[in-house]
């Protein structure tokens, strides 16, 4: 009888151990995964990483606020992308847009908050410069620029938000701004937003 009982104890002990050595390994592959998404994830950040914005020492001196302006989605206003370049007379006086920041990625996000980029618009020509448009591409898109006449060695701020949520986006998306100017080589100046939304 004795010899009974151990050998099903000896066969309960077995099984306990088979199903603590299944659970062991059951929990390390699990750790496994997560630690390679965790490192896929990492590196993709890394990755995609938003390139640096201007530093404020390299920038021309901020103008005064001169009717600013608030850009949005508004498809009576949208620009003529293909307007052509307007010649200019050799040695005469013209504004000049210069963009020390052109596109911008905001990399991996949530859907909340939205998130904000500053675009400097400077004017290293010779005459002020007068941006007389600001439209968006969608209508999660506002656009603040602090000033529509920039003096000829100063810059304006343009202030880019981005809310997700507006559409409840997830994924891949890209947004443009557009600014029409009175610069005759570049009268319509496209900006352009990218972001990658956690669903």
């Amino acid at each position: 009888m004795s010899t009974l009982s151990s050998s099903r104890a000896a066969r309960r002990a077995s099984h306990t151990n088979t199903d603590r050595t299944f659970l062991l390994v059951l929990i390390g592959a699990t750790l496994v995964i997560l630690g390679t998404v965790a490192v896929v994830n990492w590196a993709a950040n890394r990755s995609i990483a938003p390139a640096a914005s201007p530093q404020l020492a390299d920038l021309l001196p901020l103008a005064e606020p001169v009717n600013p302006i608030v850009g949005f989605h508004n498809m009576e206003r949208m620009p003529n992308l293909n307007t052509p370049p307007r010649p200019v007379e050799a040695g005469m006086p013209q504004a000049n847009v210069d963009l020390p920041l052109s596109a911008w990625d905001w990399g991996v996000i949530p859907a909340m908050p939205p998130v904000a980029q500053t675009f400097p618009i400077q004017n290293t020509g010779d005459q002020p410069l007068l941006i007389t448009n600001v439209v968006t591409s969608c209508g999660c898109t506002t656009a603040q620029l602090s000033s529509s006449v920039i003096p000829a060695g100063q810059r304006a701020d343009l202030v880019v938000t981005f809310d997700p949520n507006f559409h409840a986006t997830s994924g891949p998306v890209t947004r443009l701004v557009w600014l029409e100017t009175n610069d005759p080589d570049q009268p319509v100046v496209e900006l352009r937003m990218d972001a990658n939304v956690a669903p």
